[in-house]
């Protein structure tokens, strides 16, 4: 049975995930200013996909433009504070609706809350730690591996077909209790709040979701891949796009849960 299973993809994918999981190890454990510029380095890639995704056509003028106001964004938040962080993140959206100059809502929308996203890693670096910040990335990791293993084995009906012609509700369902048991792991290991294991949950739906909002932004312009900027696996934004979707289900989260209960 397993052996008419197609895991042709996985071999590069694995790859892929090591290089740049290595790079993101490595970035954090050399301490906050190498970790610093891996989120500024990675803000300027996500954007540049962002720009071409929402306008295929743009300028070369208008996209260093939108570039250099997502660095500055992000550098004046480190400068201002965790209470300048909603104001600044309105920034990016701003500009990309001038940079891009194709559905200003969307545009907006995009750019706000993939500022968001890059904001609260920082934040969850720099106010909540290290541990917590390797548990959400395990989350996203394990939610998309184990949506991939159960879609391929199990497989079953599809999601949403003409967004992302691959993903099943027995995939989807996997990563959720993959990651609820990510969740259960953190919370013995470190004795933390079971609001842990519930945290594990939002974060592993919200990862979805960001994985679905990207694949519609690529039907929109008919396009398979972000980018190319990752041999074999299609661009940043591909790779991504579950921790972008986890750091803002979490964020949300933090809206009503106090991290006193859930990490302390």
């Amino acid at each position: 049975m397993l052996n008419n299973l197609k895991f042709d993809d996985f071999g590069m994918r694995l790859i892929s995930a090591f290089v740049l999981l290595f790079f993101a190890v490595f970035c954090l454990f050399m301490g906050s200013f190498f970790y610093i510029l891996l989120i500024l380095f990675l803000s300027i890639l996500l954007f540049y996909e962002v720009c071409k995704l929402l306008n295929p056509n743009i300028s070369n003028r208008m996209l260093f433009l939108q570039l250099i106001a997502v660095f500055l964004t992000l550098l004046l938040y480190l400068r201002m504070g965790s209470n300048s962080g909603s104001f600044l993140s309105l920034i990016p959206g701003f500009i990309l609706v001038i940079t891009c100059n194709s559905n200003r809502l969307l545009s907006f929308c995009t750019g706000v809350l993939l500022t968001i996203a890059l904001i609260t890693f920082f934040e969850i670096k720099f106010y909540l730690g290290t541990i917590t910040l390797l548990w959400l990335i395990t989350c996203v990791i394990v939610t998309d591996l184990a949506g991939y293993f159960v879609g391929r084995i199990i497989g079953g009906p599809k999601i949403w077909p003409f967004v992302s012609p691959n993903k099943t509700w027995s995939g989807l369902i996997g990563g959720w209790v993959c990651a609820v048991l990510i969740g259960l792991i953190f919370k013995i290991s470190f004795d933390l709040s079971y609001l842990f294991v519930f945290l594990s949950l939002i974060t592993s739906i919200s990862s979805q979701v960001g994985d679905f909002y990207e694949s519609w932004l690529k039907r929109r312009i008919n396009k398979k891949d972000s980018s190319q900027l990752i041999p074999g696996h299609g661009g940043f934004m591909d790779r991504f796009d579950g921790f972008i979707g986890g750091a803002l289900g979490f964020k949300v989260c933090l809206l009503f849960i106090n991290p006193e209960l859930v990490f302390i």
